[in-house]
C-alpha cells in the first residue's frame, strides 16, 4: 500500500515537472519570437504642402556672355508655341455667343471688343467711348483674347475666368517651363518697357505668383525694361537676357524661383 501511494506521488511529481519545462520552453520560444519579430516599418509619406501656404520668392545672378550661352546651347529646346489665330472671321466663329465686336469700319481696321459673356458667368461691357480694345488675336489653348488699347498697350481677357491684362498678359510673351509647372509671362504697356512676371500652374489655371520686374529690379537695382531672349534650364531657372536701350550692352541673368 506504502508502495503503491509513493508510486502515485512520484508520477504526479514528475508530471508537475513536465509540464514546467514545457511552459519554460514555451516561453523561451515566445521570447524569441517577439525578439525576431519585425518592428512595424513606417514609411515616409510625402505630403504636399497646400498652395496657400507657400510662398514664393526669386534669386538672381548676374552672368557673363559665355555662361549663358553654355547653358543655352545645352538647354535648346524647342519652345511651346501656342495657337494664335489672327484671321477675326475665324476667331469670330469661334467666339459666337461669348465675344461681341463693333465692326464700324469708321473705327479702325481693327474690330472693337463690345461684350464679353465670360464662362463662369461674369460678363464685360465696353460702355466708356474713350476705351476701346480691337481685336488682335485669340488664342484657343489659353481661351485668351488679346486686343490692342489706346498707345498700342496690350489688352487681354481670360474667356474662362474674366482675368484682365495685369493676370492674363500677352501669350506672345509665355515662355512654359520645360513640364509646363512655370511660365514667364508679360504684356506692353504703351510706354518704352514691358511688364514681366511668373505664373504658377494651379488646377486648369496659370496663377500670377512673382511681379518679376518688381522682384528683380529690388535684387539688382537693374530694371527688366525688355526682355531680349528667355529659356528655362529646368522648372525652378529661368535664363533671360535684358536688352533695353538704357544699358550699354546686353545684360545676362541667371533667375532662381525659391518655394518655401
Amino acid at each position: 500500500m506504502k508502495n503503491k501511494l509513493f508510486h502515485i506521488i512520484l508520477i504526479t511529481l514528475f508530471g508537475f515537472i513536465l509540464q514546467s519545462c514545457k511552459k519554460e520552453t514555451e516561453q523561451e520560444n515566445l521570447s524569441e519570437t517577439e525578439i525576431q519579430k519585425p518592428k512595424d516599418s513606417v514609411e515616409s509619406v510625402s505630403v504636399e504642402k497646400p498652395e496657400k501656404d507657400i510662398q514664393y520668392s526669386i534669386e538672381v545672378e548676374k552672368i557673363d556672355s559665355l555662361e549663358y550661352r553654355h547653358f543655352a546651347i545645352k538647354n535648346n529646346i524647342n519652345k511651346k508655341k501656342l495657337t494664335k489665330i489672327t484671321d477675326f472671321e475665324e476667331a469670330k466663329k469661334l467666339l459666337k455667343g461669348i465675344v461681341e465686336f463693333d465692326e464700324n469700319p469708321d473705327y479702325g481696321e481693327n474690330p472693337l471688343v463690345k461684350k464679353i459673356h465670360f464662362r463662369n458667368g461674369k460678363k464685360f461691357g465696353n460702355s466708356n467711348e474713350y476705351d476701346y480694345y480691337s481685336f488682335i488675336a485669340y488664342y484657343p489653348e489659353e481661351d485668351i483674347l488679346l486686343c490692342e488699347g489706346g498707345h498700342t498697350t496690350d489688352f487681354s481677357f481670360n474667356l474662362k475666368n474674366g482675368q484682365e491684362i495685369e493676370e492674363t498678359g500677352n501669350p506672345d510673351y509665355i515662355n512654359f517651363s520645360p513640364s509646363g509647372k512655370f511660365r514667364l509671362n508679360g504684356h506692353f504697356g504703351g510706354q518704352e518697357c514691358s511688364s514681366y512676371f511668373i505664373q504658377k500652374k494651379i488646377g486648369n489655371d496659370y496663377v500670377k505668383i512673382i511681379q518679376l520686374d518688381e522682384d528683380f529690379e529690388k535684387l539688382t537695382k537693374v530694371w527688366l525694361c525688355i526682355v531680349g531672349e528667355s529659356f528655362w534650364a529646368d522648372d525652378n531657372t529661368l535664363f533671360l537676357t535684358e536688352a533695353s536701350k538704357f544699358g550699354k550692352a546686353k545684360k545676362f541673368f541667371k533667375v532662381k524661383i525659391i518655394e518655401k
